[in-house]
């Protein structure tokens, strides 16, 4: 009876699945092929196994002191190979129950060519042998296909299958396949070794007839592409010597067509009736800050017009900056220039030809100056002239100088155009006010293009005068539009048909000092029947020592303040009278009651009305205020007396 598997199939509970690997024998063969590890059969010579190496018999060695496993039977040592005998058997005994193998694909190699013949794949195989020998080979498992055919498969755990194996191999024709588990030589995780030796380890051809035919395939590829590489080098070479022949035939054809052109069309721009150039000439001739503009003549050829006509034309078009709210700074390279004058200029003969085409020109073109070379010439000479200047970058603009100029001019054109524009609004609002029969038959543009009546100026040379001149003209139309607007009327009318409108503003202005007269009049009126009451009107209309104070007051409002301050001063003295009346009253109120009660009402109505020669007058006339009614009490108490004496 056997003892019965161990906890770990390999023996070794606590290292690597490879210390089955090692000197002792773990791995023996059954009578009929199969690996089996000690583990799984009987003590002794029960176990019925054989060397998977040699062959011989097999006893298994189980005690309690020595680690398990097979020793050979009989005199003598082992057959010397038990590492290799339990790699192989173990590797066997994985395949046989996996029977599958990851096999990479096939391919040949030729320097850093490649070509891929088959491609990898899980390969299934029908049964997994140990071999004792092919030979004088031992390969560690053979692998046998479902119709008969062998794959060897080589295990790397230390040491690759050596050179003169892999040579017998090839010799052999014996398709080869090696594992390497050398990553996996110190892992604990058989699961994952036998996955690596399936599939997951890195894997190799040591021979595969079909890679041999695949790097043959490869190399003829290589020499058909080297063959065809040097017989297209060939044509092209021939194509490119044909073509050469070609295009000098093209050229020499091209060259003398290029001559009879040139030729050709110089005579033709010399007759020609091109009205190029003209507009610019009479547009600059008038000018006297274009005067000197123009390069002397030179012998040229190539322009359809003369010098002068062509010069002007580039000048015009392209250098010539006016003055308005397109104002911009040029700035342009000689192509440009050429660009702007290209109907002065015969097809084609813009660029001086070349040396080749010139030499061979009748005797009469040589040495003349074509348009590229005449037009730089020309903007070298305004350069000279301070009108351009180089831009640095071999292109031309306008010199520093000439662009201060021309942006100060832009200022007074931009001033006086916001100064036109407000005098044009002004002179509508104007005229919207003037009716259209007294405009006769005024025109506006014919009197701005003449001098302005008392400015000698035209309107548009008034606007881009400095404020000096600018500022009375601007103020005397500024009065015009108060006056139309309803205001005072002017002196100065600017030349405009305003008659109609100044006897209007005269009118208003009539009219506007009587209504203010009468508005100061009824304020007076006002403020007089508030003092006076009804004797209101007779202080109004009283002259007084010169002017009564309502014609005073319509005078003006100097008139209405005198006026207003003589109402004041009766306002004072009427008041002052009504005081001094209620003072003589509450005098002569005490008198009395103090005279009835001394004399009695019959005598005390005698003494106030008794002239007094003391006092200079009655004491009811002398009692209007405190200094009075002392005298009189003083005449009371004399009287008093008398009348105490007659009574004894």
């Amino acid at each position: 009876m056997a003892d019965g598997p161990k906890p770990n199939p390999f023996g070794y509970a606590d290292h690597s699945p490879f210390a089955a690997f090692g000197v002792e024998l773990v791995y023996g063969m059954l009578r009929d092929g199969t690996p089996a590890h000690i583990s799984t059969v009987r003590r002794g010579l029960a176990c019925d196994c054989v060397c998977p190496a040699c062959g011989r018999v097999l006893i298994a060695r189980k005690g309690e002191k020595k680690v398990e496993h097979f020793g050979h039977y009989g005199a003598g040592s082992g057959c010397g190979k038990n590492a290799e005998t339990n790699a192989h058997s173990w590797a066997k005994e994985v395949l046989d129950r996996e029977r599958r193998i990851l096999l990479p694909a096939v391919v040949g190699r030729e320097g850093r060519e490649r070509l891929q013949t088959h491609s990898g794949g899980i390969f299934e195989f029908a049964s997994a042998a140990l071999e004792k020998t092919l030979g004088d080979i031992v390969p560690d498992v053979i692998l046998t296909t479902h119709s008969g055919q062998q794959l060897l498969v080589e295990v790397k755990v230390t040491h690759p299958c050596g050179p003169e194996k892999i040579a017998k191999l090839r010799e052999r024709g014996l398709a080869t396949l090696e594992v390497d588990l050398s990553a996996w030589r110190k892992s604990s995780d058989r699961a994952g070794i036998e996955a690596a030796l399936i599939a997951a380890a890195s894997r190799a051809w040591l021979f595969n007839r079909k890679q041999e035919n695949a790097t043959e395939k490869l190399r003829e590829e290589i020499a058909l592409r080297a063959a065809q590489a040097t017989a297209a080098a060939h044509w092209r070479q021939a194509q490119a010597e044909a073509e050469t022949r070609r295009r000098e035939d093209v050229a020499r054809h091209a060259r003398d067509a290029r001559i009879a052109h040139v030729v050709r069309e110089v005579a033709s721009a010399q007759g020609s009736e091109s009205e190029a150039g003209l507009d610019e000439l009479a547009e600059l001739n008038p000018g006297p800050d274009d005067g000197g503009l123009f390069l002397a003549d030179r012998t040229t050829c190539g322009f359809r017009v003369s010098s002068d006509r062509w010069q002007a034309a580039l000048y015009v078009r392209l250098i010539r900056v006016t003055i308005g709210d397109g104002f911009y700074l040029p700035q342009f390279d000689l192509d440009d220039a050429l660009s702007n004058i290209v109907d002065c200029i015969a097809d084609g003969l813009a660029q001086a030809p070349p040396d080749d085409i010139l030499a061979d020109l009748p005797d009469a073109l040589r040495g003349r100056t074509f348009p590229r070379e005449a037009v730089e010439d020309y903007l070298h000479h305004l350069c000279a002239m301070g009108i351009l200047q180089g831009d640095g970058a071999g292109g031309f603009e306008l010199h520093d100088d000439r662009v201060e100029w021309l942006e100060k001019r832009q200022r007074i054109w931009k001033r006086a155009k916001k100064r036109r524009e407000a005098v044009d609004k002004s002179l509508d609002t104007i005229f919207d006010a003037i009716p259209i029969l007294e405009q006769d038959d005024f025109s506006l543009e014919r009197w701005a293009r003449q001098p302005v009546a008392g400015f000698e100026l035209s309107l548009g040379a008034l606007c881009l005068e400095e404020r000096p001149v600018w500022s009375p003209f601007e103020t005397v139309l500024a009065a015009i539009g108060r006056m139309v607007g309803g205001g005072p009327p002017v002196l100065d009318t600017l030349g405009l048909p305003l008659a109609g409108e100044i006897k209007r503003a005269c009118a208003r202005e009539s009219a506007a000092v009587i209504a203010a007269a009468d508005a100061r009049e009824q304020r007076l009126r006002q403020s007089a029947r508030a003092v006076l009451r009804d004797d209101a009107q007779a202080w109004l209309t009283d002259p007084g020592s010169n002017v009564a104070p309502v014609d005073l007051a319509r005078k003006d409002e100097g008139g209405l303040a005198l006026a207003l301050d003589g109402l004041e001063r009766e306002r004072v003295r009427i008041a002052a009278r009504k005081a001094a009346d209620l003072l003589a009253a509450d005098c002569r109120a005490r008198l009395q009651g103090e005279a009835d009660k001394a004399l009695g009402k019959e005598i005390g109505s005698m003494f106030l009305k008794n002239y007094d020669a003391q006092i200079g007058a009655s004491p009811w006339m002398i009692a209007t205020d405190q200094a009075g009614l002392r005298l009189a009490r003083l005449a009371l108490e004399q009287w008093e007396a008398r009348n105490r004496r007659k009574r004894r």
